[in-house]
């Protein structure tokens, strides 16, 4: 029987795998594809050791959505080695939109099963900003899957790494000394992090006149007091009383001394952290630190706010005042 079910796990994989080959891009092979339940449509994810793409349109027509990714950068995750079915899913983003392609089987454990032969299934998952909108369903006859090797070799041999704890692949981070210190709170984020590209929280307003002058925002703290803004390329910087009191980063050339920057997998994050901060979860939403602060007494009056959009990477840093 063991035998036998090695032989069906290499022989589905690689039957699964050759049905939708001449409906990809020249030189990529299938991920999956199938015809969806009802639609009369059909979807095919192709890879090669660059680029990932995803189709999806009328059955044997032009497209309705064409979109590519770069096999770094696409999210992919695998099957965790975990119950009777083997199932992986790849995503693509389109603006505040995603599409998860999911194929799969369920893996045989008895001689009946095995005569059957195995039960395939696969979906399209269309969400936007993270909530699902619709699962579409495959007609299991026509799902052609690839187990083994395919996108997952191709990140490896492209120097990334998956890190099951936060579900999210990571590139080579710098090894360094955690950023993120322990405190009765938590997690506090040592002072010399709150900066960004060069700008640094506390700063005087005269050092920022290469981004341009301050506007008034239109933003009022509790006493009333109105607070200034410079606007740059991906960047927010609030200023009152003529210092910098608050950042917000919403592009990657605005990074932190450590690295830390937009853009990066929660994974990644973690690894510069050198831990989740206290309270959250690997695959929280937002990650959250105060200022560490110099003396026991000292009350901490910065926080940071990482946020990671659906994509699993980060979306954006916040640094604001507490006491302004």
């Amino acid at each position: 029987m063991d035998q036998k079910l090695g032989v069906c796990l290499t022989s589905c994989g690689v039957l699964l795998g050759t049905m939708a080959q001449a409906d990809c891009p020249v030189g990529q092979e299938a991920f999956t594809s199938c015809q969806i339940e009802g639609r009369n449509t059909e979807v095919f994810v192709c890879f090669d050791d660059q680029v990932a793409t995803y189709r999806y349109g009328p059955i044997g027509g032009t497209p309705d959505l064409l979109l590519s990714d770069t096999v770094t950068h696409v999210d992919f995750e695998a099957w965790s080695g975990l119950g009777k079915a083997i199932s992986e899913t790849v995503t693509f983003y389109n603006g505040d939109f995603s599409y998860e392609v999911g194929g799969g089987f369920d893996r045989p454990f008895s001689e009946e099963e095995m005569e059957l032969g195995p039960r395939r299934f696969g979906w399209i998952d269309v969400a936007q900003d993270g909530q699902s909108l619709s699962r579409l369903e495959c007609i299991p006859d026509t799902v052609g899957y690839g187990w083994g090797g395919g996108i997952y070799d191709a990140k490896v041999v492209a120097g990334l790494v998956w890190d099951d704890y936060s579900k999210t692949w990571m590139g080579d981070v710098v090894t360094q000394t955690p950023i993120l210190l322990s405190d009765d709170e938590g997690g506090c984020l040592v002072g010399p992090e709150f900066r960004l590209g060069g700008v640094a929280m506390g700063d005087p307003v005269a050092t920022l006149h290469k981004l341009g002058s301050p506007e008034v925002s239109g933003v009022f703290l509790p006493d009333g007091r109105e607070i200034d803004r410079v606007t740059a390329m991906g960047m927010d910087i609030d200023i009152l009383n003529n210092l910098v009191i608050g950042m917000t980063a919403t592009d990657q050339i605005w990074d932190m001394p450590s690295g830390l920057r937009v853009g990066l997998t929660r994974g990644e994050v973690i690894a510069i952290l050198g831990r989740v901060p206290g309270g959250a979860r690997p695959d929280a939403d937002v990650f959250n630190a105060i200022v560490c602060s110099e003396a026991p007494q000292d009350v901490a009056n910065w926080y940071a706010a990482i946020a990671f959009g659906p994509d699993k990477r980060v979306q954006s840093i916040k640094f604001i005042s507490l006491a302004p």
